[in-house]
């Protein structure tokens, strides 16, 4: 077959104007973020300068040093996402996804039952995701063995990476193989009515994974220990008496084998659900502000926060899906991307290319929703820091928390407020802090 993509198709021209529009976006919202970091970096903003613990942390060098180390991180991102730009590009410009997809008809035929279907589609979705891996590699290790550990966070070593690698990979092969078959026998017994099936299968299979991950899985790459008796867990346990949080348990994963980052959070659904606190978290915060800490994550619980967002991405999932099971269905789609030999009358054989087609556009032009995805969960980031601050009394053990949890993990202070309005999922330090200072008022 001869693979031809189509330039002036309005498909294309979407995916590509879509690619490219969101390489600006983020290349600008950087460059913004590391003029700012060269400007007022070194400068201690004035929400903190009557804190004491602030002043202690954020000397002068280690103002320095969050800036050298957001500046690598930088300087990394700029060639790989070039390089990925480049050849997300050139795998649709020169056909690799029909080569691909017609090299595998030549090895297991057209795909016209559950069998072949699920063949077509395993072995698509594993080798187009190949040349992704190969270039992701190389920056990855040198994030993790170079500016990682030149800033004293990762204790990773080649062993450990592999052995993380290989257990990813399985577990993915796996887990991807189950629902590729599900997705693949549904193509093809119910060709007009897959898209609601499957996304009925997908949440399920996304509650069904919070139960059997902390169990299963977590353990494959850390070990959890209960937490043990003493101060700490006397206060975890009144917040969560407080806050009638049912839980499978407290336990403590050794992240610091990997990594110094410190972090906390739960897993898990209903009554399985655990509270996982990192080992290098309990060594940086004092009992006091752990608890805090762990008191703006039960907020999130306690505010519904997780129950509301699903009672919006639930129907956004079937609505999704249904957009891209109408696109799955035009031929042109097809075309576009140089997949010849697909019409109306064969189109339902190959709804998985359709799928993928239609993911891919989508992810082109996914950016622009970036802003509104991020002040929801901002929002809520200030009503789960208010709930931590009443339900302990005071916003002086979040507030010292926060400040020690920043300055550990070198994270930027004064980032532009265009960058934060576009990229932040959770407000800054500075603004977290001005928010509890005002819950304090009122």
């Amino acid at each position: 077959m001869n693979i031809a993509v189509q330039f002036g198709n309005p498909f294309i021209l979407i995916y590509l104007i879509g690619t490219f529009v969101s390489l600006f976006i983020n290349m600008g919202l950087e460059i913004i973020d590391y003029r700012a970091r060269v400007k007022k970096g070194g400068t201690l903003p004035p929400e903190l300068a009557d804190i004491p613990a602030a002043q202690q942390l954020f000397d002068t060098q280690k103002l320095e040093k969050i800036c050298k180390y957001e500046n690598e991180k930088f300087f990394v991102w700029i060639p790989s996402v070039i390089v990925n730009f480049f050849v997300d590009i050139a795998l649709i410009i020169f056909g690799f996804y029909p080569w691909i997809f017609n090299l595998i008809t030549r090895w297991v035929g057209f795909p016209s039952d559950a069998t072949t279907a699920f063949l077509s589609f395993g072995l698509f979705t594993l080798l187009a995701s190949i040349p992704g891996e190969i270039v992701s590699i190389p920056f990855s290790l040198y994030r993790e063995f170079h500016t990682e550990k030149k800033y004293g966070f990762s204790n990773m070593t080649v062993k450990l990476w592999i052995i993380d690698q290989l257990k990813d990979f399985i577990l993915t092969l796996i887990l991807g193989s189950i629902l590729i078959y599900a997705a693949a026998l549904f193509f093809v017994k119910c060709p007009d009515n897959w898209w609601w099936i499957l996304a009925a299968v997908l949440i399920a299979f996304t509650f069904i994974f919070q139960i059997i991950y902390p169990k299963f899985i977590a353990p494959l790459f850390n070990k959890f220990e209960p937490l043990p008796d003493g101060e700490l867990k006397d206060k975890i346990s009144v917040i969560l008496e407080k806050t009638g949080f049912k839980n499978d348990g407290l336990f403590v994963m050794d992240e610091s084998k990997r990594s110094g980052h410190s972090n906390a959070y739960f897993s898990g659904f209903g009554k399985s659900k655990r509270i996982v606190l990192y080992d290098t978290l309990i060594k940086s915060l004092t009992a006091d502000e752990l608890a805090s800490v762990l008191g703006h994550e039960l907020g999130h619980f306690k505010l519904k926060h997780i129950t509301k967002r699903l009672f919006v991405l639930i129907p956004l999932e079937f609505i999704l899906m249904l957009a891209l099971y109408l696109l799955a269905q035009n031929p042109n789609l097809y075309t576009a991307f140089g997949f010849s030999g697909i019409s109306a009358s064969n189109v339902a054989q190959v709804q998985f290319i359709g799928l993928f087609l239609a993911a891919a556009i989508y992810g082109s032009v996914s950016e622009i929703l970036s802003p509104l995805i991020n002040f929801t969960s901002r929002k809520n980031e200030y009503a789960a820091d208010a709930f931590a601050a009443e339900i302990c009394g005071t916003s002086e053990h979040l507030i010292l928390g926060l400040i020690k949890l920043n300055s550990e993990n070198l994270s930027e202070l004064l980032p532009p407020k265009l960058y934060v309005f576009w990229n932040f999922s959770h407000p800054t330090l500075i603004e977290r802090i001005r928010n509890l200072k005002n819950t304090d008022k009122n």
